[in-house]
C-alpha cells in the first residue's frame, strides 16, 4: 500500500504513551476545578468530559507504535480494532435496552460521540493487549 495513500494510519512513537498517561488524570482535576470556578455546572457535562479525555487517551495509546512492529502485531492490531468495532455495536445495543427498561423510553442523552469514542477505544486496547498477552502466554 502507497504511504500516501488516505488509507495508510501512521503509528505514533512509543514517547506518545506519556500523554496519553496524562490525560488519564486530568480531566477529573480540569473537573474538579471547574465545580470550583463554576458550582452551577451542569453534572451531565462531567462524564462526558471524562469521556472525551479517556477516549483520546486510549486512542493514543491504540496507536502507539510496539517496540517491534512485526507481520503478528500488525495482524493482533487490525484484529483488535474489529473485535473493538464488534463489541462497541453490542455494547451500544446492551446501553440501549438499560436505558429503555430503566426510563421506559429511548433517551438519547447518554449516547453521546464522547461516550462512543470512549467505549471504542477501550474495546480496542482491550482486545489488543489481550491478544499480546495470549501470544506471550505461548
Amino acid at each position: 500500500m502507497d504511504k500516501k495513500s488516505i488509507l495508510h494510519v501512521p503509528l505514533l512513537s512509543p514517547s506518545w504513551k506519556k500523554l496519553a498517561y496524562v490525560l488519564f488524570p486530568l480531566p477529573v482535576l480540569l473537573v474538579l476545578g471547574l465545580a470550583f470556578v463554576n458550582p452551577d455546572m451542569d453534572t451531565n457535562e462531567v462524564p462526558q468530559i471524562i469521556y472525551g479525555f479517556w477516549g483520546i487517551a486510549f486512542g493514543i495509546l491504540n496507536l502507539v507504535r510496539e517496540p517491534e512492529e512485526d507481520e503478528m502485531i500488525k495482524s493482533f492490531r487490525l484484529q483488535a480494532f474489529q473485535t473493538g468495532a464488534y463489541w462497541l455495536i453490542w455494547g451500544m445495543a446492551a446501553l440501549m435496552i438499560i436505558n429503555y427498561l430503566r426510563f421506559q423510553r429511548f433517551t438519547p442523552e447518554i449516547f453521546t460521540a464522547y461516550l462512543v469514542l470512549f467505549l471504542l477505544n477501550v474495546y480496542i486496547y482491550g482486545a489488543f493487549q489481550y491478544q499480546k498477552f495470549m501470544a506471550s502466554k505461548n
